[in-house]
């Protein structure tokens, strides 16, 4: 059990390894072609190999009309939308606050829940939201940056992106399925591509792509790694550990988006961005540990 344990965790820490590496990779990849058709093409290379994974386990299955919403809503908004926001935001701005920001996804999934789902604002959540948006208005720090339309753009799209994000995990928050997780995900990624290919279509036509090597390698490790491996391992993380260990677990990605942006872009950590992450992080603390609670007194 303890062995079986330390693997679950070994897979969780791939996962925030691949996931936080992605955001610098995304950038690169983004150098040799339009933003929208990078999510595109990204998200067939994922959708080629997912099924293909599927097939070899023996696990492909046609889905019936119970997984239709389950795959449409992800397909959807925390697919073909999310991936384009976030493509388009990083034209504009510099990946590791961009991960920063999109990875506020539980702060804005909270007064959803709230206001929709008849769930109860108590301390831990309030303290949380407050953190977590005051770490908001920090990371748009406007004497850290040189403020601008596109700027300004650039981070409003990256927090569409989160919010886009938190609307799914609310809307699917009790959806049934009789299929799982890796079973519903190639569909999945089959609804995001070809949205995705029709964003990029309607944006650009005649998008002028250059296959150099750094293009390739980039999108292997976005649409093979992260858009696929990845998503594989979280599934059975999310299956065998719980809940609250893979939530806080996850809030390593942005983190290693940071530190890996740094060091394979230069880009700089500036002093607004570390206390950010910190007003942040404490905030998705906060709002992540409320859940534990929650386990601890229904365990009792």
């Amino acid at each position: 059990m303890l062995n079986h344990n330390k693997n679950l965790y070994f897979l969780l820490l791939a996962v925030v390894l691949i996931w936080g590496i992605n955001w610098p990779m995304n950038r690169i990849g983004m150098d040799y072609m339009p933003a929208l058709w990078h999510s595109a093409i990204r998200m067939i290379v994922g959708c080629g190999f997912m099924f293909l994974l599927v097939t070899i386990r023996g696990q492909l299955t046609l889905p019936g009309k119970q997984e239709l919403p389950l795959i449409f809503i992800i397909g959807i908004l925390q697919l073909a939308l999310f991936t384009s926001c976030i493509n388009l935001g990083l034209q504009h701005v510099n990946p590791g606050r961009s991960a920063i920001l999109v990875y506020t996804v539980p702060l804005f999934a909270t007064p959803i829940a709230i206001l929709f789902l008849n769930e109860k604002l108590n301390r831990n959540k309030l303290m949380g939201l407050i953190l977590g948006f005051l770490g908001i208005m920090i990371l748009f720090s406007p004497w850290d940056l040189t403020w601008s339309v596109e700027m300004l753009y650039g981070h409003g799209i990256l927090l569409c992106a989160a919010i886009l994000f938190a609307i799914a995990i609310c809307c699917t928050k009790n959806m049934q399925s009789s299929l799982s997780p890796l079973q519903l995900l190639p569909w999945q990624l089959l609804v995001g591509a070809v949205l995705a290919l029709i964003f990029a279509l309607i944006d650009d036509p005649n998008p002028t792509i250059e296959w150099s090597q750094p293009a390739i390698l980039a999108m292997i490790y976005t649409g093979i790694l992260a858009a696929g491996i990845a998503y594989w391992l979280i599934t059975i993380v999310g299956r065998k550990l719980p809940a609250i260990t893979v939530s806080l677990g996850l809030l390593g990605v942005p983190l290693t988006g940071v530190i890996s942006s740094h060091l394979i872009l230069d880009e700089p950590i500036t002093a607004s961005m570390k206390i950010a992450m910190l007003l942040i992080f404490t905030g998705l603390l906060f709002v992540a540990l409320e859940g534990r609670t929650k386990t601890i007194c229904s365990d009792k």
